[in-house]
C-alpha cells in the first residue's frame, strides 16, 4: 500500500497513512529529545511530540467515525493475560517477569523551573503563545481582544 497513490486511497486509507506518518514522526522528534545537548531544544523537540500525539488522538477519532469495525476494537476491552496468552500459543517461552520500566529521567532545571513544565497553571483557553493573556477589560465583550471601533467618533473613516 505503500506504493499506492494518495489519489488512489478511500478516506479511511488516507487517515491510516496520516496516522503512520504521526506515528513515525513522534518516535523521530522524541529521538531528537534524547540527543539534544541544550534543555531549550530538548524542550522544542518534546513540545513538537505533544503536538504530533494529539494529531494521532484526532486520526484515531476520525478513524473511529469512519469505520465501525475499526470502532468495535476500541470498545471491547483487552482481557488481562491476552498478551500472555498469545504468545504461549504459538510456543515461544513466556517469561514469568516481565522487567519494570525504568525510571524517569532527571529534567533539567532552569532557574528552578524544568524545561518542560508549563509555563503556568491558567486554563489553555487563558494562554497566548505560552504566556498568560492579560485580564478582559471590564467593558469589552468576552468574545473581543480591544475595541475594535477607532477613536475619534462620528462614524466616519478616520485614515
Amino acid at each position: 500500500m505503500a506504493d499506492t497513490p494518495d489519489s488512489d486511497l478511500d478516506d479511511v486509507a488516507r487517515i491510516r497513512r496520516v496516522l503512520a506518518r504521526e506515528l513515525e514522526t513522534i518516535n523521530e522528534y522524541e529521538s531528537f529529545a534524547r540527543a539534544a545537548s541544550h534543555p531549550e531544544v530538548k524542550a522544542f523537540f518534546l513540545h513538537l511530540a505533544t503536538e504530533e500525539k494529539e494529531h494521532v488522538s484526532e486520526a484515531v477519532h476520525m478513524l473511529r467515525l469512519l469505520d465501525a469495525s475499526q470502532d468495535t476494537r476500541f470498545t471491547s476491552p483487552i482481557a488481562a493475560g491476552h498478551f500472555q496468552q498469545a504468545v504461549a500459543s504459538t510456543g515461544t517461552p513466556v517469561a514469568a517477569h516481565s522487567p519494570s520500566p525504568p525510571p524517569p529521567p532527571t529534567p533539567n532545571v532552569i532557574n528552578g523551573r524544568s524545561p518542560v513544565e508549563p509555563l503556568t497553571s491558567l486554563p489553555p483557553q487563558r494562554l497566548m503563545y505560552g504566556l498568560p493573556a492579560p485580564p478582559p477589560a471590564v467593558e469589552s465583550h468576552p468574545l473581543t481582544v480591544g475595541s475594535l471601533r477607532r477613536s475619534g467618533g462620528g462614524g466616519g473613516s478616520n485614515r
